[in-house]
Parts: C-alpha cells; sequence; structure tokens
C-alpha cells in the first residue's frame, strides 16, 4: 500500500531537518488521511535515505566534473569563468551537451516517482538539470579549507542538485553541492560539508 502524500512529505522533511506547517495544506478537502504503520515509516525511511546516499554520491562526481572544467578554463584564460556558458568552455564533454549536467534527484532511474512529485510538493523541486550558481566571493580565501567546521556555506540551501562555484581574484576556487534536502553535501569521513578547493597563486610563484 502507499503511503498517503502527506506522510511522505512530512518524511522528507524529518530527513532534512526542516519544520514546517505546510504539509497539511497539501491536502486536498475531502481527501481521507492514512496514516501509515511503523513498518511503512521504516521502510520508506530507509528507502529515502539509500535514494539519497546514491543520488549524493554522483552529486560529487558532477561538482568534480564541474570543478575540473573551472580549472580548465582558469588555466587556459588565466581567469575564472564568469558564467556558465564559459564554464562549459572548460569542460572536456562533448560540445553537444548541455551547459549543465543532468540532475540526479530528477533521474526516474535513480528516484522514485512518488518521491519526485513530494520533492514538488514540498516547494523545493530539482531542477531537470543541475543549477549551476557561479559568484565571486571575498571569503573563499587559502585558508577556506581549513575552517570549513565553523565557516557557513554562502549559499547555505538551494534546490537538490545545485552546484555551487564560488572564486575570489584570480587564484582561490571552491565548489560544493546539494543533496535532498537542498543543504550542502557533507563528506561522510569527515563529517564535514564536501568541498573541492584549489589554490592557484602556488602555481605562479
Amino acid at each position: 500500500m502507499k503511503l498517503h502524500s502527506a506522510a511522505l512529505i512530512a518524511i522528507c522533511l524529518l530527513l532534512s531537518g526542516n519544520r514546517t506547517s505546510a504539509a497539511p495544506a497539501q491536502m486536498q478537502s475531502g481527501t481521507k488521511l492514512i496514516t501509515p504503520s511503523k513498518q511503512q515509516v521504516q521502510q520508506l525511511t530507509l528507502d529515502l535515505q539509500m535514494t539519497s546516499l546514491k543520488c549524493e554520491q554522483k552529486m560529487k562526481v558532477l561538482a568534480q566534473q564541474v570543478f575540473d572544467s573551472a580549472v580548465s578554463f582558469r588555466l587556459k584564460n588565466k581567469h575564472f569563468p564568469e558564467s556558465a556558458t564559459e564554464l562549459q568552455k572548460g569542460s572536456s564533454t562533448a560540445p553537444a551537451n548541455p551547459t549543465a549536467p543532468a540532475n540526479p534527484f530528477t533521474d526516474p532511474t535513480m528516484v522514485s516517482k512518488e518521491l519526485r512529485q513530494e520533492l514538488i510538493n514540498a516547494g523545493n523541486p530539482p531542477s531537470p538539470f543541475c543549477k549551476i550558481i557561479l559568484e565571486s566571493d571575498p571569503y573563499v580565501s587559502a585558508g577556506f579549507p581549513l575552517f570549513l567546521r565553523k565557516l557557513k556555506l554562502h549559499p547555505s540551501s538551494s534546490e537538490p542538485g545545485a552546484i555551487v562555484v564560488k572564486y575570489n581574484g584570480d587564484y582561490y576556487l571552491a565548489v560544493w553541492c546539494m543533496g535532498l534536502s537542498g543543504k550542502p553535501i557533507v563528506d561522510e569521513k569527515t563529517q564535514l560539508p564536501f568541498v573541492i578547493f584549489k589554490d592557484f597563486s602556488t602555481l605562479e610563484q
């Protein structure tokens, strides 16, 4: 038996650490709420966790590819790309590919139709292609990787599958990505935000 929409939304929000009173509003008038059993909740929670893990592993790979494209562009042009179009010029993928990679959180082979619908219902739907946020940021400095435990990444939230590319001047580059909750993905080993960083100043001394 499928869980009711409201139950799915509640568990999605529980896993993401968010709290909202919006979920009941999603229910249409006259809709009968079916309370899921403990076993159903446990199974759905496990499914969500497994889906999140698979998609976030894929997101790390995609973030690395975007990082590599930014590095390639910087080495060739002596400055960082200022748009997603420029970023694509540093990519080794075929020109026919879209500027942004396909978003794992909308991939039907990885995410069930029900969960994709619940992400839409919860008000934070992922785009078919990863949203690329590319910005200059003076806080990205040589010591940036050392202070991840204390730093609050900006943006600290976005849609699932977004990839953030931050650079400072011509020397410092940092890339991270968002998970199922819309928050930065955390590295499983360090329990710190998964951030890929490069200091180009050491290459030009």
